[in-house]
């Protein structure tokens, strides 16, 4: 018998030939069921800290970020996850989980971010400044019930340097039943009507501000856009706002509590209603305050991001400027977005330039060169920064000399002058400084110096070891200084939207609307001028102007109206009142000596009226946040020579003059200014919507 050598081979090969074909059969063996090899998960490949240097006073705090770099080129913020140590305790301590720096004593100590095996230091210097007091702002303040209200809390330093320190101050609301306090924001909410007293603590000191509740309450929340469409990765801003049951309309974007219905698809930011697109799909996007809630519709196609660009491509700048850059992103549809809040940015060279992530702002430090890049979803574009070599060769600040009441502000420019001859405007970059905090503060960074008590400072602005100086003096308390009108000055009457009469109205002075046209001066009887530039009444003894009137006067009208927004703004802005909340905003029956009084609420005056009683230079301010109110028949009494050109009303409400009532002063009105039959002014009204007046008489002061 013959036999095969090579049978064992043949049969193998058959058996597996035909167990191949089974499982073929079957659906299995094929080579197309193999799982692909897992991608790669993404390194840590450095960390880095910003910023790289800071200086803080003694018990001052400041924020560092750590930002990581991966090796798939993406970035993250990672302050929340990454492990943050001090060199020296004695002199700055840093919170383990947050970066958050706190100074103990003079000196330099080095403070480090890791995260997945890398890390980054930074360092902070505690200079020996010390906290001299806290302030809360605003001052005072009233919402409705489910209404929210942001304070904040201001340290103010030996040094004349003050920080915002409202997210590590300890908050606290007196009575918690009419409204709550949120710990690191100082965001309340009104819960019933009343009033309760805020507290604010940081470094053993404390301040107080007081919130009225009114009986209002939430009807609706608002969300605006009601829909959008964002490409994945990019970014859409959504506002709240609030309408309560007293008309009142407020934003809410930053205290409504934000979410998804497919957080996949859009992600929200919880309190800023900032909306990243993430992965195509549709997601509605809500805001909910004290039980109500409104929503928007985001859409997010199905595209990717293909690209970024960073415009512009090349910049230069001087050591101690700013440059803004933008991230564009392409998409693989052809379309674009702009990607600058959304995008994570990067300096490659630090000493040269730093760059703040989600603003893609740069600030140049040093001479040299850096690659500014910004990166989102595994695509980065990158920009050119150079800083020239120039040198800063002198700071100047003016006004050279300023003078100044307690209470009144200040605002002191700073110009640099390099070594090649040009200049450039250093007020936001310098760090201010007053020698004698006592008689003024000045914030840093912005050179707007707050007048304390009499005497005189030094207000200097330090950039890179060169510094300038002004000089501002404090006089004595003696009086308050008068509101500048400007041209408005010249108008007895004055309105955007229009001015109305019934009844036979007599008016001394010139009366004027804009941007309103002549049409909404209603029941004067208007005779156009042979000019066309203004028109008469038989009601008004005086000129009557109006925007669509021939030139000049158009560019007049638009001159006076923004003079008179520019005197209610000086005299809302006037701080340190001498009198707050005073009769719980019922002044009838009062005698008033000069001075500030300033109330977070309405103002009355009944029929028993109120007397202003002072010499003939001397100023009444008068700042309500609510409406005015002079009743049927009441008074304005000046006496001891006081004038009704130096007192002036502002009121960020309406304004109404009762039948028969008698005013004296400046009325500037945010809204409406109603004078009712009989009324008599002597004084201005300026209103920044409309002026309605029956049979009433008006006369210039």
């Amino acid at each position: 018998m013959k036999t095969f050598n090579g049978q064992p081979s043949f049969l193998a090969c058959f058996m597996a030939l035909l167990f191949s074909g089974l499982l073929a059969a079957c659906g299995g063996g094929s080579s197309q069921e193999v799982a692909p090899p897992s991608a790669p998960v993404p390194t840590v490949v450095s960390v880095a800290v910003t910023p790289t240097t800071a200086s803080i006073p003694t018990n001052g705090v400041q924020a560092f970020v750590a930002v990581a770099t991966f090796s798939d080129g993406s970035t993250r913020d990672v302050s929340a996850t990454a492990n943050w140590t001090t060199a020296t305790a004695g002199v700055a301590t840093v919170a383990p989980t947050t970066g958050v720096v706190t100074g103990v004593s003079s000196g330099s100590s080095a403070i480090t971010a890791s995260f997945g095996g890398k890390s980054s230091a930074a360092t902070v210097t505690v200079t020996a400044a010390s906290l001299v007091s806290i302030s809360i702002t605003p001052g005072t303040a009233t919402v409705p019930i489910n209404g929210v209200q942001a304070f904040t809390a201001t340290a103010m330093y030996n040094d004349g340097s003050v920080r915002d320190v409202t997210l590590y101050a300890v908050w606290a609301s007196g009575t918690t039943s009419v409204g709550t306090v949120v710990q690191s924001t100082g965001v309340v909410t009104g819960l019933s009507s009343g009033s309760t007293q805020l507290t604010a603590s940081f470094g053993g000191k404390t301040s107080g501000a007081s919130l009225t509740v009114t009986p209002a309450t939430l009807v609706s929340v608002t969300v605006t856009p009601t829909a959008a469409t964002l490409p994945i990765a990019s970014t859409q801003m959504l506002t709240a706002k609030a309408t309560y049951s007293d008309g009142a309309v407020l934003d809410v974007t930053n205290s409504a509590v934000w979410g998804s219905s497919a957080p996949l698809v859009a992600s929200v930011s919880a309190n800023t209603g900032v909306v990243t697109g993430i992965s195509s799909g549709v997601a509605v996007v809500t805001a909910a305050l004290g039980g109500k809630s409104g929503s928007a519709t985001l859409t997010v196609p199905a595209v990717t991001l293909s690209a970024i660009a960073v415009s512009p491509a090349l910049a230069t700048a001087k050591p101690g400027d700013s440059k803004n850059f933008v991230a564009t992103a392409t998409y693989s549809d052809g379309s674009t977005a702009n990607l600058t809040i959304g995008a994570a940015w990067t300096s490659s060279t630090p000493l040269v330039a730093t760059v703040v992530s989600n603003t893609g702002v740069a600030s140049a430090l040093s001479a040299g060169s850096t690659i500014i890049t910004a990166s989102a979803n595994g695509k980065s574009g990158s920009a050119t920064l150079t800083v020239t070599a120039v040198t800063l060769s002198s700071i100047s600040v003016s006004p050279a000399s300023a003078t100044a009441q307690p209470g009144d502000s200040k605002n002191f420019v700073a110009t640099g002058t390099y070594s090649d001859g040009s200049t450039s405007n250093l007020t936001t970059t310098a760090a201010w400084t007053s020698a004698t905090p006592l008689v003024a503060t000045v914030f840093s960074n912005t050179g707007v110096a707050s007048a304390l008590s009499a005497g005189s400072t030094l207000i200097t602005a330090s950039v890179n070891g060169k510094s300038g100086s002004a000089t501002l003096t404090v006089t004595p308390a003696v009086g308050r200084a008068g509101v500048g009108l400007g041209s408005s000055g010249n108008f007895v009457a004055l309105a955007k939207t229009g001015i109305s009469t019934t009844g036979t109205t007599a008016i001394v002075g010139d009366i004027g609307v804009s941007p309103a046209a002549a049409s909404l001066i209603t029941g004067f009887g208007l005779i156009a001028d042979a000019t066309n530039t203004f028109a008469t009444s038989s009601l008004v003894t005086g000129k009557v102007y109006a925007a669509n009137y021939a030139a000049p006067t158009p560019t007049y009208m638009t001159t006076a109206i923004g003079d008179m927004q520019a005197a209610f703004s000086d005299a809302a802005g006037r701080t340190l009142p001498d009198f707050t909340e005073l009769g719980a905003g019922n002044i009838s029956g009062m005698t008033l000596i000069p001075g500030l009084y300033k109330w977070g609420t309405g103002v009355l005056v009944t029929g028993v009226g109120v007397t202003l009683s002072g010499g003939p230079n001397d100023v009444w301010i008068f700042q309500v946040a609510q409406d005015l109110t002079i009743s049927n028949s009441a008074m304005i009494i000046l006496s001891g020579g006081a004038q009704a050109k130096n007192v002036y009303w502002q009121v960020s409400g309406k304004a109404t003059l009762g039948t028969a009532a008698n005013f004296s002063g400046v009325l500037m009105s945010q809204t409406l200014i109603s004078v009712g039959t009989g009324a008599v002014v002597n004084g201005r009204l300026m209103a920044q919507s409309a002026i309605t007046l029956d049979a009433a008489r008006i006369t210039a002061p």
